[in-house]
């Protein structure tokens, strides 16, 4: 098998120099324009817990967390976009050798060169998680501190929009970047050209569009070798009515994933379309493809005091694909924002905690903390299904989400920490119940009870089932403090007895913006 090249080192300072810049220009313009946010922040919290470890053998700890930080927003303008910041300090009584200072930050920012044509969107993460579903915390947890679960992302984006008659399409070039902090991730580097043009109103009952896409990735591990998927689609539109769309899709696609060489195939498939009011939209799309079925299902329905949000889809997939801007992360945002009524991120205070706890049950954080990440492209099956219930007073919210990823061809290259070295399949099913009552204008509870089970391939042995419950209190002490005290129980136990856990923490916090 031919090695891929080593790449170069990527140099961090080049991403976040361009959000810097990006930022910085949101800041200028938004002086005259009055619409930008400037939140300067210091996050206080002292937690004991008698799990420090994570380990069969318990052992207690006092730890306390000083964090300042800043979040930055312009939501319009010629220049937008946001950033949320912190610098972590955590500091252990007894286990001192555990104390730990990071930046987490996560940030993403739109600058129109030319207006309605010339774009570039930039984005940068910085975060620590567990990257491993099997062994450690559960994910999200405050706790996953270490150094080697640190994961470093930035990506930029330049994209040209144009028109064509009636016809509308755009040329975009993403070049992304993936760092870790430890040994289980390697460098990696992806690079993407799209190109599509489309009218789907062409002849009033007939539509067409036509789309180009190229996905290159390179890791700097001599042992792990490159990769390259081109696809091509055309699509002709039927306009049933003005809320009913069909699609039928040919195409033709190829990628080297499997080390036996390049596979090559015909694409066929059908979609439809559905927008009966501005309160529910349905897509879905079924594919033939190299891999079998492949599938792209939403269905989102908001009444009055509720929201159901439904999806499936089943693709080729890697951790460069997913990180960054990714959709998911997007459409999760977007939710939780919806359930507390608001079109920002809210200031410090019970309302920013639900906004957290709900992205949270959706597998991700406001700082874009997550885990499972690696080295192999994978065939990713996912579904989720989502409802939220919002009373006067009261929130309740439930979701069901699971993940199936099947590592596509044995790299040689894998780190023995990546969970994909020890199983070619990974599954995980998470359930989870939050639950918030607003006991006052300036004070409520918060709930969450969150149950998830990961399983390897058959031949590894692999299966960990986690539960994490908490409850907690939160209250405004002034317009700009806000107090609050949480206690959290998790579990872990796992097909190997080694990787079984349980924990008690109790955590007090109090936070100011300026």
């Amino acid at each position: 098998m031919a090695q891929s090249p080593v790449l170069k080192r990527p140099d961090v300072r080049l991403g976040l120099r361009a959000l810097v810049i990006a930022l910085a220009a949101i800041g200028a313009q938004g002086v005259a324009a009055q619409t930008v946010r400037i939140t300067p922040s210091v996050q206080t919290q002292l937690t004991w817990t008698d799990n420090v470890e994570a380990s069969r053998d318990k052992s207690s700890d006092w730890v306390a967390e000083v964090s300042p930080g800043i979040a930055i927003s312009r939501a319009s303008g010629r220049v937008s976009g946001s950033l949320n910041a912190q610098f972590r300090n955590m500091g252990h009584a007894q286990q001192t050798e555990r104390n730990t200072s990071y930046l987490a930050l996560s940030g993403r920012g739109q600058i129109e060169a030319v207006e309605r044509m010339l774009f570039l969107d930039v984005d940068a993460n910085i975060s620590r998680n567990n990257l491993s579903v099997f062994n450690g915390r559960a994910q999200n947890d405050e706790f996953n501190v270490s150094k080697d679960n640190e994961t470093r992302t930035w990506s930029l984006k330049p994209r040209f929009e144009y028109a064509l008659g009636d016809a509308r399409g755009s040329i975009a070039y993403t070049a992304r970047w993936l760092e870790s902090g430890g040994s289980a991730i390697s460098t990696q580097r992806l690079e993407q050209w799209a190109a599509q043009l489309s009218d789907s109103n062409a002849g009033g009952l007939f539509g067409w569009g036509v789309n180009y896409n190229r996905i290159d990735t390179e890791s700097d591990d001599s042992l792990s070798r490159s990769a390259s998927q081109q696809t091509g689609r055309a699509t002709l539109f039927i306009n049933v009515s003005p809320q009913v769309r069909l699609r039928a899709i040919g195409g033709y696609e190829s990628n080297d994933y499997d080390s036996s060489g390049r596979e090559e195939g015909a694409i066929y498939g059908a979609g439809v379309d559905w927008n009966p009011t501005s309160r529910t939209t349905l897509s879905a799309t079924v594919e033939d493809r190299i891999f079998g079925r492949g599938y792209d299902f939403t269905f989102k329905h908001r009444f009055a005091r509720a929201a159901w949000d439904l999806g499936y889809n089943r693709d080729y997939s890697s951790s460069l694909q997913e990180l960054g801007d990714n959709p998911a992360r997007l459409q999760a945002e977007a939710i939780c924002l919806a359930i507390i009524g608001a079109t920002d991120i809210p200031s410090p205070g019970p309302l920013l905690d639900f906004y957290d706890q709900c992205l949270a049950v959706q597998g991700f954080s406001r700082l874009g903390a997550r885990g499972f990440v690696s080295n192999s492209t994978y065939l990713s099956e996912s579904w989720r299904v989502g409802v939220s219930l919002n009373g006067v007073r009261n929130t309740l919210s439930f979701s069901l989400q699971q993940s199936d990823r099947t590592r596509l061809s044995a790299l040689s290259g894998l780190s023995a920490e990546d969970d994909f070295a020890q199983t070619t399949r990974i599954k995980t099913t998470t359930a989870t119940l939050s639950y918030s009552h607003s006991l006052s204008g300036f004070s409520s509870l918060n709930s969450s009870l969150s149950r998830s089970k990961s399983t390897g391939d058959d031949a590894s042995g692999l299966e960990t089932l986690r539960w994490v419950a908490s409850v907690g209190l939160t209250t405004r002490l002034g317009p700009r403090t806000t107090a609050g005290l949480n206690y959290r129980y998790q579990r872990a136990d796992g097909a190997g007895r080694e990787n079984d856990f349980t924990e008690n923490a109790v955590t007090a916090n109090l936070g100011m913006t300026f």
